[in-house]
């Protein structure tokens, strides 16, 4: 296998492309993970919060991951 830097860079990003990965469930061994199967991976686990004063005012510490009230976009805490 050529070094990763050598290969040419895709500028057309489809949900069928695959990325390598470790399956953390299976023994760590490698596999190949579609794009589009990582985009729809649930996260139910997540909490929502309007903002980062909210997920301050909720619990949570800075590093934690939110998902932003109306939208699909993730919010790490930071300390204001």
């Amino acid at each position: 296998m050529a070094k990763i830097s050598s290969y040419t860079t895709d500028a057309v990003v489809s949900y069928a492309d695959k990325l390598i990965g470790t399956d953390a469930q299976d023994s760590n061994i490698t596999k190949n993970y579609t794009i589009g199967s990582i985009l729809s991976m649930p996260l139910p686990s997540v909490p929502v919060y309007a903002n980062n004063a909210a997920a301050i005012a909720g619990g949570l510490v800075p590093g934690n991951v939110y998902r932003i009230t109306g939208g699909g976009q993730l919010g790490v805490v930071y300390t204001p």
